[in-house]
């Protein structure tokens, strides 16, 4: 392993060319004195040395941070052949070396494998060896790499258990819901074979919607294996055109042709209102309100109780969940590196310009918001973005990181130039 010094954080790097950031009044033109400040009294001052370690990786590695562990999923070098899993310990001491703990060949190819953590259990999906291609899922133990269970198709955490479903090839669609701790299902429901929905709680997937046009809608309880409710939801039965989504406790129902959005109650599947909608959307909860995001740019907020449009704006997007009533946006949308606004979600006013940034989404609820920008000669600036507070907080300089940045409450990880993973110690 190695060890990287990262040095002293020298002065700040300027933005990236782009868009000059939008003056919004005296307020934020002082808080932009108090941030120059404050960087140039960063810059002046010794930096404590963050620890900082790279992990072996080659290209096509995939990796998952989460609550200061890593694990890699590896290639062997033949794509056709299975990979290899191995999990890591980052030390707290800068003098330290990252522990690798176990490691596992893993009947999944090369590229094809997703990482997620279930309680005690590491689950990896993805297409198995062999002449059928069969997408499976395998559970590991995360302490010691010992496989417990596998099973066909891909598992969504639904409180202590995991979802998988299975489609006849003309019968109903079957879920099971399984114990994580031996593979074996807890219970199984028949539901009719139709366009699935899933609304996920803090915890998992906590209801199932099952839509069958021109049929009824049928909504289960994802924990228990019930159904709670089925009912047609129109008399001439629900368009076959029709797109569904679930926000909160609202069904949400899209008729393309007619241009019309319908809101029913996931408990009763009652009607609760309809509006005129003929933009392309997705939906997303937003504060107290319901926000149709367009997907060329652009923010509808809703009343979820009326539908009725409390604001508009088609300038923008959003790139972050909603902080403290407030959220990030940007112009251009997300993924690149783009000027951030910090919008308030319940008038969608204009609170302040971070600058360009591309954030780094945490892998935990408790992981802290970040941004990152190049700084030039192989660098990236890395810089805490309170999007409840609308302020910037420059952390480091970061040397040679290429991208594909992870980050919980305790690590950032991010590829490097070479293919290997660097991680850092954040700073408390």
């Amino acid at each position: 392993m190695t060890v990287i010094d990262l040095g002293e954080l020298r002065d700040a790097e300027p933005e990236p060319p782009g868009p000059a950031p939008r003056a919004v009044g005296r307020p934020l033109r002082l808080a932009a004195v108090l941030a120059f400040t404050l960087l140039v009294l960063t810059a002046a001052a010794p930096v404590e040395h963050r620890a900082a370690f790279v992990l072996p990786a080659s290209l096509g590695t995939s990796v998952l941070l989460h609550d200061g562990e890593v694990f890699l999923h590896a290639p062997t070098g033949d794509p056709t052949a299975p990979g290899r899993l191995s999990a890591w310990t980052i030390p707290t001491s800068p003098r330290a070396r990252p522990v690798r703990r176990w490691q596992v060949s893993v009947p999944v190819t090369s590229g094809s494998g997703t990482l997620r953590r279930h309680g005690d259990l590491l689950l990896v999906t993805g297409t198995a060896g062999g002449p059928d291609g069969a997408y499976r899922t395998f559970a590991y133990d995360r302490e010691t790499g010992r496989l417990r269970w596998q099973r066909t198709g891909g598992g969504e955490s639904a409180g202590v258990d995991v979802l998988f479903s299975e489609l006849g090839p003309e019968g109903p669609m079957t879920v099971h819901s399984v114990d994580p701790s031996t593979g074996r299902t807890r219970w199984s429901a028949s539901m009719s074979p139709a366009a699935t929905l899933y609304r996920t709680a803090a915890d998992g997937v906590d209801r199932i919607v099952t839509v069958k046009p021109p049929g009824p809608v049928e909504v289960w309880d994802a924990r228990r294996g019930v159904r709670l409710h089925r009912a047609q939801l129109d008399h001439e039965g629900t368009p076959s055109n029709t797109g569904f989504e679930i926000v909160g406790d609202l069904l949400l129902a899209v008729q393309a042709n007619t241009g019309r959005l319908t809101g029913y109650g996931l408990d009763g599947l009652d009607r609760r209102w309809e509006v005129p909608l003929t933009t392309p959307v997705f939906f997303t909860p937003c504060g107290s309100l319901l926000c149709a995001l367009g997907e060329a740019g652009g923010v509808r907020a809703l009343d979820p109780a009326t539908g009725r449009t409390v604001w508009q704006d088609a300038r923008w997007g959003f790139d972050s969940e909603v902080y403290g009533g407030r959220v990030a946006a940007s112009s251009l949308g997300g993924g690149g590196w783009h000027p951030l606004v910090v919008l308030d979600v319940a008038s969608g006013r204009q609170v302040a310009d971070l600058g360009i940034w591309k954030l780094v989404r945490p892998t935990t609820p408790a992981g802290p918001g970040l941004g990152m920008r190049p700084a030039g000669e192989g660098r990236m600036v890395v810089a805490d973005l309170d999007v409840a507070a609308a302020r910037v907080r420059v952390l480091d300089v970061l040397p040679a990181v290429s991208g594909d940045c992870q980050t919980d409450a305790e690590l950032l990880l991010c590829r490097l130039v070479d293919g290997t993973f660097g991680v850092w110690r954040l700073p408390r």
